[in-house]
């Protein structure tokens, strides 16, 4: 794994003001040196949360958080050290080194393709979803009652046919072997190869970063099994995501309803319950066959 240097992660920190980044999670007021708001780790009525733009830390003086924006993010995103240090790196334009082994760095770079593959085929499912030919997904989703603006958050979609994705990556320039790392191709036993999702109603899962990580999908007819999800791979592991954190993060996450499948998750978000995700675990749990 790479290790960052110490100048690195305080380049890092410095070109990461805490006050511009607290203020896009918390409203801030300024009162004397220091702003002041309500603490995002804790309820609270009357702000006791204080950022100091001149020792760039900040601290509750309710429930004793504190530190600089580094255990800023890393707390309030749910994420660890390294993941801290890319997304803060990310935001200031400063570019992170390589992995210094080479199995190593070829890991981080099927990891890098995964991850492209993922959000393409997120996004042609959503937009397979609107054509004249998902007429099936179209009827399930009206009977659901579920908006655009439901849709939209939550990026569901619609699996096409035999090789309709594959043959979209093949496109691309996506070579076999990032392909099947995605888990969304598998090879037939005659050596060709399909998407491992076909008409069915697809939940795509996303990490804290809004990077699709994995997907669910719905059969629409009397097909077994009803549900199929992805199997753990180079960037999935379902004991440590959740489905729809990504969207409930966005709204008051100081209290989290936790629910069992995919549709108890959205169906409250469409009733204006945006505190809810699902456990993965419990999510239908079956690999694609």
């Amino acid at each position: 794994m790479v290790r960052y240097s110490d100048e690195l992660i305080e380049e890092i920190r410095t070109s990461n003001d805490i006050v511009d980044v607290i203020a896009s999670y918390v409203t801030l007021k300024r009162s004397g040196r220091n702003f002041f708001g309500l603490c995002p780790f804790h309820n609270e009525k009357s702000p006791s949360f204080a950022v100091s733009p001149d020792k760039q830390i900040f601290h509750c003086f309710g429930c004793g958080a504190g530190g600089n924006v580094i255990h800023f993010v890393s707390k309030i995103e749910g994420l660890d050290f390294k993941d801290t240090i890319e997304v803060l790196a990310n935001r200031a334009n400063i570019e992170l080194p390589t992995l210094e082994n080479y199995e190593n760095d070829k890991t981080a770079r099927l990891k890098t393709k995964v991850y492209e593959i993922n959000k393409i085929a997120a996004e042609f499912y959503h937009e397979n979803l609107y054509k004249p030919s998902s007429k099936l997904a179209q009827e399930y989703i009206k009977k659901r009652k579920l908006d655009n603006r439901t849709l939209k958050a939550f990026l569901i979609g619609y699996s096409a046919n035999f090789d309709e994705l594959y043959q979209l990556l093949k496109q691309k320039g996506y070579t076999e072997e990032e392909m099947l790392a995605s888990s969304l191709i598998k090879r037939t036993q005659d050596g060709k190869f399909m998407d491992s999702f076909r008409k069915r109603l697809m939940f795509p899962i996303q990490d804290v970063r809004e990077r699709v990580i994995a997907f669910g999908g719905r059969v629409l007819d009397d097909s077994k099994p009803k549900y199929i999800n992805s199997p753990e791979n180079i960037v999935y592991s379902k004991g440590r995501n959740l489905f729809g954190l990504n969207v409930a993060k966005k709204f008051d996450t100081k209290r989290i309803i936790i629910v069992e499948g995919y549709m108890d998750a959205i169906s409250l978000y469409q009733r204006g319950i945006t505190n809810v995700v699902a456990s993965l675990r419990n999510c239908y749990d079956r690999g694609t066959r």
